[in-house]
């Protein structure tokens, strides 16, 4: 399956680029991110809990829409599906 992943930071600086195309297969986001933690294991500590749950600041949008934090992990992917990863900033 080929999927387009797009990282803003941290994500980019972890990986050391913004975009990474790979032709893998998984089937859910959980899939995909045990995949890129095992490749890029800074990624972990800025994706997962201790206790293997998703940060609560993780954003993840597939093709354009964001996905729903209840499901998320469990939330299918498709070919040529385009993943953005990133955490959102606010002030104040």
């Amino acid at each position: 399956m080929k999927l387009k992943l797009k990282f803003l930071r941290p994500f980019k600086d972890i990986i050391g680029k913004s975009e990474l195309e790979l032709n893998i297969e998984v089937i859910t986001i959980l899939d995909l991110l045990k995949i890129l933690v095992k490749k890029y294991p800074k990624l972990e500590k800025e994706i997962f809990k201790k206790n293997q749950e998703l940060t609560d600041y993780i954003c993840i949008f597939v093709n354009d829409k964001p996905i729903s934090a209840i499901n998320m992990l469990d939330t299918k992917l498709k070919e040529d599906d385009n993943l953005l990863f990133f955490i959102p900033v606010s002030g104040g």
